[in-house]
């Protein structure tokens, strides 16, 4: 059961306007063959006395395209700072949690685990205008100076009307061995307004710009596209 949980959940949404923001994001990756069990006992977990009192937002992501990724969906466990990540963490040690893997073991396998610390957070945070959401992984080498840039990027985007959703510009603190350093999203309300906004932004001059400024500081690893397919409030 614990080696599922260390290995069990891509997204994940803050406040409004581009700040460099504190907290953490913790995403487990998974394999799951049977989705609807899945999701009904993510659902029960969450209504319980655990979920109720579980300090963080929690989110299920289906991975609608992420090329030769293992993973079929994540787990995305949204913090505000370190204490709610260490109690979150600490939840996982007990009786309920426990019982939940082993409902879901049969069906569904861990593959990779992250701990990421929010650098850049804006947009809008909520759940409708957050339902598909594009992730690129990505190596950087300088990230103050990227978070600079990328933050004029995502700003100058926002108020064009390109991006709907919430953004982010986060780092790899702990976990994972896919071989990037640091991951961004931007989140739409659905996939047409995804794709949409993806071809407005590459096909923008700010953007052209912001390429030829980044070159040799960051190497796209991946990209994926998610459906977000559960959210959970912290209550």
């Amino acid at each position: 059961m614990r080696k599922y949980f260390i290995s069990l959940m891509a997204t994940a949404l803050l406040l409004a306007g581009p700040v460099f923001a504190d907290g953490y994001i913790a995403s487990y990756t998974l394999n799951v063959k049977d989705a609807m069990s899945f999701v009904k006992e993510m659902d029960n977990l969450m209504a319980s006395d655990w979920g109720k009192s579980f300090p963080g937002h929690v989110e299920v992501a289906h991975h609608a395209f992420d090329g030769t990724n293992e993973a079929s969906h994540s787990v995305i466990m949204n913090y505000a700072n370190e204490a709610d990540m260490a109690a979150g963490t600490s939840a996982f040690y007990t009786a309920p949690f426990g019982e939940f893997l082993a409902k879901v073991s049969d069906y569904s396998e861990g593959v990779e685990n992250g701990l990421f610390e929010k650098l850049v957070t804006g947009g809008d945070l909520s759940p409708e205008k957050n339902m598909a959401v594009q992730v690129f992984f990505m190596k950087i080498e300088d990230p103050i100076k990227y978070a600079k840039l990328y933050t004029k990027l995502v700003k100058a985007q926002e108020q064009a009307g390109r991006i709907d959703g919430a953004y982010g510009l986060r780092a790899l603190v702990a976990g994972d061995n896919s071989g990037y350093t640091h991951y961004a999203f931007i989140g739409s309300s659905n996939l047409q307004v995804a794709l949409e906004n993806r071809k407005d932004l590459f096909s923008s001059e700010v953007f052209k710009t912001f390429n030829k400024q980044v070159a040799g500081n960051r190497e796209v690893v991946s990209t994926q596209l998610d459906v977000i397919i559960r959210s959970y409030a912290k209550k």
